[in-house]
């Protein structure tokens, strides 16, 4: 392999892999699965910014979904989401070890392997959280222009890493946890500004649930169903080391607890954990990320061992069970160990002659260690039904999905569960349920809305008492119903429902009586849409900052400057 191969061979890796990875999800469809529901055109509705009374679980995500699919459609933002994950995680691992200086091309193309191809992206993959993994391959970005800034270098690539952890709440978290602990480390005044820019970023999800503090507390019992699982690593703590322990115990891959898979893993880590202490000794900074990684496995342990003091913290703190799946959070230590590996293989490879093969052998020992993510891990391509496109133009008011339950397992995805598709893939507003059932029990909800709803529905089947009214005080005039879900039909317990349309897989009713008017509070409108405003301000500013960046760079350099000399 000559020097320029090895010059190239980092930056087309992390290409290679994606294509492994996606290559069988780009076919036409739509790939859908548990919290993973894209829709041929998501409508931008008031309720999409977190002014209903339900939980902002999906703020800021769905609004960028809803404004992109408007240029792609869609099917192709689906594929352009799955095949980013991988490839700006590859990416911009490559890019921080070139920024950190610790080896050569090959340590840096097996760091990269192991920070795309690691059970914790594919258990969050299959799951569908593919907003907290653009957030996770936000994280090198984020890093590298945290010691850029520290540097005095351009702040905007570090707002625009900042935006792309800022997709969910769990994933913002993680970046002002990381971005902060580096720019705060030994910090210089100059380069923290950048991180009241990261706050503001955040702000959409975080005045939204703000605006929802007397409905924020959880069920305490989801502290035990989400907590972090042993998948036959010896115990939670060395499964959450091998970055598994996701509390779904369907999405986790099938030979993940294999004998040599299993010493795959703990090879990965010993030599992870010894190319973090040479770090260590080298870099400052590394004290930082270390710092994070440490605070991300002591939340993916709070469900398990101190479960009945976290339950009570969820259950009375408004917004504590943000952290109940503490899983989500090992985005720090998955960089933590990749770059530990990169380090830890560039000091062998001085050590041994045939240096290449070594190095090529570790590049290609994450892929080992988990062959079951190629593929797409358990993903396949749908189709939704063709009467669902007729049966939107049906419904003319706020409606609820029949039956009112969060998860579907429909014969058109294959019988895979998936989140309800209806409220995202109808035009018109809807309440959606929130309980969910983990592992036979069933978890109280938040939404009030959806409470109400829920009992009168349960009280109908129970009692034979009619949820008419309960539905039109919340402002429902419309049931749409999946007709394989099964339960029982809407005409035997609601007298009076007019069919409005009805195909093989959909029938939409409409209720009799006139839907009580729902408007969103006034104050919570005002609140969450100044906090969405701040927030894109600060984007533009960033994306404005460097387009003028890079047109000064190209000018000076067209006549005859570098980039350098400006």
């Amino acid at each position: 392999m000559s020097e320029r191969a090895l010059r190239v061979l980092p930056w087309l890796w992390p290409v290679l892999l994606t294509l492994l990875i996606t290559a069988p999800l780009l076919a036409p469809g739509y790939i859908v699965g548990y919290d993973m529901v894209f829709v041929p055109d998501l409508t931008v509705r008031l309720d999409l910014f977190g002014v209903t009374t339900a939980m902002p679980r999906a703020v800021p995500s769905d609004v960028l979904v809803a404004v992109l699919d408007e240029l792609t459609g869609g099917q192709v933002l689906n594929k352009l989401v799955l095949v980013a994950i991988p490839l700006l995680s590859g990416l911009g691992l490559t890019a921080l070890w070139r920024e950190l200086r610790l080896g050569g091309a090959l340590p840096g193309a097996a760091a990269a392997t192991l920070y795309m191809w690691n059970p914790f992206v594919a258990e969050r993959l299959r799951l569908g959280a593919w907003a907290l993994l653009l957030g996770y391959a936000a994280l090198p970005w984020l890093v590298r222009s945290a010691l850029r800034l520290r540097r005095g270098e351009g702040w905007p690539g570090f707002v625009l890493a900042s935006a792309g952890c800022a997709l969910t709440a769990s994933g913002g978290i993680t970046g002002l946890l990381v971005g902060g602990l580096i720019l705060l480390w030994r910090p210089r005044v100059k380069s923290l500004w950048p991180l009241g820019a990261a706050v503001l970023l955040n702000a959409p999800w975080l005045m939204a649930g703000l605006a929802h503090t007397g409905n924020a507390t959880t069920d305490p019992d989801s502290v035990t169903s989400f907590a972090a699982r042993n998948e036959g690593y010896g115990g939670v703590l060395p499964t959450l080391l091998t970055l598994g322990g996701i509390w779904n115990a369907d999405v986790v891959p099938g030979n993940r607890g294999d004998l040599l898979p299993v010493i795959f893993a703990f090879v990965l880590l010993v030599a992870s954990v010894i190319g973090v202490v040479l770090w260590w000794r080298r870099d400052p900074v590394a004290r930082a990320l270390v710092v994070a990684a440490v605070i991300a496995v002591l939340l993916g342990l709070a469900g398990v061992v101190a479960s009945g003091a976290f339950a009570q913290v969820v259950a009375h703190v408004p917004g504590a069970g943000l952290f109940r799946d503490g899983q989500r959070y090992l985005g720090p230590l998955a960089l933590l160990e990749s770059i530990g590996f990169g380090v830890a293989l560039a000091a062998a490879l001085e050590h041994v002659r045939l240096y290449r093969i070594v190095g090529i052998t570790a590049m290609l020992l994450p892929i080992a260690a988990l062959p079951a993510l190629s593929g797409g891990g358990g993903l396949k391509v749908s189709h939704y039904p063709a009467d669902w496109e007729r049966a939107q133009q049906a419904v003319a008011g706020r409606f609820v999905p029949w039956p009112f339950e969060s998860y579907r397992a429909p014969s058109w995805n294959g019988r895979r569960p998936l989140l309800d598709p209806m409220p995202r893939y109808f035009v018109q507003p809807s309440i959606a349920p929130d309980e969910l059932i983990v592992g036979g029990h069933r978890l109280a909800g938040e939404d009030p809305s959806a409470r109400e709803v829920a009992t009168a529905i349960r009280s109908a089947v129970r009692d034979k008492t009619d949820p008419t009214p309960a539905l039109l005080r919340q402002g429902v005039g419309w049931l749409v119903v999946d007709r394989e879900a099964g339960g029982p039909t809407p005409p035997s317990l609601m007298p009076g429902l007019t069919e409005e349309f009805s195909g093989p897989t959909v029938t939409v009713y409409r209720l009799a009586g006139t839907p009580a008017p729902r408007p969103h509070a006034l104050w919570r409108t005002i609140v969450v849409l100044a906090a969405w405003a701040a927030a894109g301000m600060t984007l533009i500013a960033a994306l404005v900052s460097m387009v003028r960046r890079c047109y000064s760079s190209v000018h000076l350099t067209g006549r005859g400057h570098s980039s350098w000399d400006h």
